[in-house]
């Protein structure tokens, strides 16, 4: 009965974009177990960042990029090194770096072929992150940094601009 509701729910969050995120406190990141089942919730915290109107002081939006970075920090399954992006987005941009960070985090999971092949995993996070700022509607502006890899974006060259 408890794989067939978890299957619901994986297949319903595939398919729907919530504007709700869920209730944190009940979800346990302890053990290696904890973190694959918490996989369906992070997708759904990556939707929800990923689809809301970006707000500096949205308690949602904190508690949610909390959330994706402590599963980040703590899953066996997936390798996340980001120093390198955090340089190419701009040191203290932590506005422009959650959206990328949701963006990686939900690509790594629905993409698990890719995930051996980090820059691919690069293009597709960053890509969202770009298209994400050039939505006006989305509240958060392009940088001068970011600007640079909108325009190898549209040349085809934004895998070669990341390396």
């Amino acid at each position: 009965m408890k794989k067939t509701i978890l299957g619901l729910f994986l297949f319903c969050s595939n398919y729907l974009t919530a504007q709700t995120i869920p209730n944190y406190d009940l979800i346990k990141l302890q053990k290696n177990t904890d973190f694959k089942k918490a996989e369906p919730f992070v997708i759904l915290s990556a939707n929800f960042l990923l689809t809301t109107p970006f707000k500096t002081d949205s308690k949602d939006r904190y508690n949610s990029l909390r959330f994706i970075g402590q599963w980040m920090n703590g899953t066996t399954d997936y390798s996340f090194i980001m120093q390198d992006m955090i340089e190419k987005i701009g040191k203290g941009d932590n506005d422009h770096l959650g959206i990328y960070v949701a963006a990686l985090s939900k690509y790594t999971i629905e993409n698990k072929p890719v995930v051996k092949n980090t820059n691919q995993l690069k293009v597709d996070a960053m890509t969202t992150l770009l298209n994400y700022c050039q939505d006006k509607n989305n509240n958060l502006r392009l940088t001068k940094q970011l600007k640079k890899f909108v325009e190898a974006k549209e040349k085809g060259q934004l895998e070669q601009a990341l390396q």
